[in-house]
C-alpha cells in the first residue's frame, strides 16, 4: 500500500496544481511511458515458453511443410524492416521447427528419434471462460489425448462443452483444448493460465474433474506426403486477376490459431510477403491474419483471393489484421499489372 501511495503521489500533486487540461496533458506523457516500460519488460523478461512457442505447434506435419515454415520464419526473421523482438520471437520458431525436423529424420545424416509422420503422444486440458472477463472460467484435468491429430483436439472441445453445459450451466461462450508433445508441458501451461485469472476479483476459477471419456472420430485416409487436411501446407500467392501484390497466404489451423489468440480459427495466414510489393508497403507481415478485407470476412486464402479479384486496380482497401493478440487496421493498394 505504502508503495503504491508513493507511485500516485506526483501525478496527484502536478494534477492538484493544474486545471484540468494541464492534467490531461501530464497523463498524455506519462501513460506513453508507462505503457512503453511495461513492454520493455515484457520483451526482456520474454522466453520461448512464455511466448507459447515451441515444438507442439509443428508435431505431425511433413518434411516439405516444416522446410517451408522454417524458410517463412528465416526470410522475415533477416528482413531489416523486422522489429528486433519479432526477429527474436522468429528465431524461436525456426528453433521448434528444426528440433522437429531433425526428431523426424527429416535432416540428412540425423537418425529419426519420432515416427516419419512426426507425430507423438499429446497431452493437454480444456478450459472455458464465461464471456466479458467476468464470471468463471472452467479448467479440466490434464489428460493424453487418445488421437490429437485427427483434429487437434476438437472432439474434446465439443465433449467438455457439453459437460460443462450439463453440469455447470455456464454463461454462453466456447470451449478450448490445448496440446502439448509432454505431460511437463501441458501441466505448466494449465498452471500458467490458471494463475493468469488469480486477482481478478470479477471472475472465479472453477477446477472440473473431467478427462475424454468418448474416442474421436476415424481418421481420414490421407497421403503420407501431405499435410493435416486443415494445415497451411501449400501456400498460394495471391495474384488477383493480374493484381500483383506479392502476397502468399495459408490456410489457417487450429493449433496455429490458438497460439496467435485467434479463435474461431479463420481468415488467412501470412507466409511470405514479397519486398517492394503493394502487401509490404501495406504493413503485412509473415504470421500475420487477414480477417478481413474491404468490410467482407476471410475464411480462407480461396476467399482472399476472390475478394480482391473482384477489385479494380489502385483501389485501396482496407484491411482488418490479427496481429499480436489485437486487431490492426490497414490499407492494401490493389496493384495493377
Amino acid at each position: 500500500m505504502h508503495t503504491f501511495s508513493r507511485a500516485l503521489a506526483w501525478p496527484v500533486a502536478a494534477c492538484a496544481s493544474m486545471v484540468l487540461s494541464g492534467c490531461m496533458a501530464v497523463h498524455s506523457v506519462v501513460s506513453p511511458m508507462m505503457q512503453s516500460a511495461m513492454q520493455s519488460t515484457v520483451e526482456n523478461n520474454a522466453t520461448p515458453e512464455s511466448m507459447g512457442i515451441g515444438t507442439s505447434a509443428y508435431r505431425g506435419h511433413d518434411c516439405a511443410y516444416l522446410a517451408s515454415m522454417a524458410q517463412t520464419f528465416t526470410k522475415s526473421q533477416n528482413d531489416p524492416a523486422t522489429e528486433a523482438f519479432t526477429r527474436k520471437t522468429f528465431g524461436w520458431h525456426v528453433d521448434a521447427i528444426n528440433q522437429v525436423r531433425a526428431e523426424q529424420g527429416c535432416v540428412a545424416g540425423i537418425p529419426a528419434k519420432v515416427p516419419p509422420s512426426g507425430e507423438v503422444p499429446m497431452y493437454g486440458f480444456c478450459w472455458y471462460a464465461e464471456p466479458g472477463g467476468v464470471g468463471a472460467t472452467y479448467f479440466s484435468t490434464v489428460f493424453a489425448y487418445a488421437d490429437w491429430y485427427v483434429d487437434q483436439g476438437q472432439h474434446e472441445q465439443k465433449e467438455f462443452d457439453a459437460y460443462l453445459k450439463s453440469r455447470y450451466a455456464p454463461k454462453p461462450s466456447n470451449a478450448l483444448c490445448q496440446g502439448e508433445d509432454t505431460r511437463a508441458k501441458a501441466d505448466a501451461a494449465r498452471e500458467k493460465l490458471w494463475s493468469l485469472m488469480f486477482g481478478n476479483l470479477s471472475s472465479s476459477r472453477v477446477s472440473v474433474p473431467w478427462t475424454p471419456t468418448s474416442k474421436p472420430p476415424p481418421r481420414k485416409v490421407t497421403a503420407k506426403t501431405a499435410a493435416p487436411a486443415n494445415a497451411a501446407s501449400a501456400p498460394a500467392t495471391i495474384t488477383g486477376a493480374g493484381k500483383v501484390v506479392g502476397l502468399q497466404l495459408s490456410s489457417l489451423d487450429d493449433a496455429t490459431a490458438k497460439k496467435l489468440g485467434l479463435n474461431p480459427a479463420q481468415g488467412a495466414l501470412v507466409g511470405e510477403v514479397a519486398r517492394g510489393g503493394t502487401a509490404a508497403k501495406a504493413g503485412l507481415r509473415a504470421q500475420d491474419v487477414i480477417v478481413e478485407i474491404g468490410g467482407q470476412e476471410v475464411r480462407s486464402p480461396a476467399e482472399a483471393q476472390t475478394i480482391l479479384d473482384a477489385m479494380r486496380a489502385g483501389f485501396n482497401v482496407p484491411l482488418r489484421v490479427w496481429r499480436a493478440r489485437k486487431l490492426h487496421e490497414m490499407t492494401l493498394e490493389v496493384a495493377p499489372r
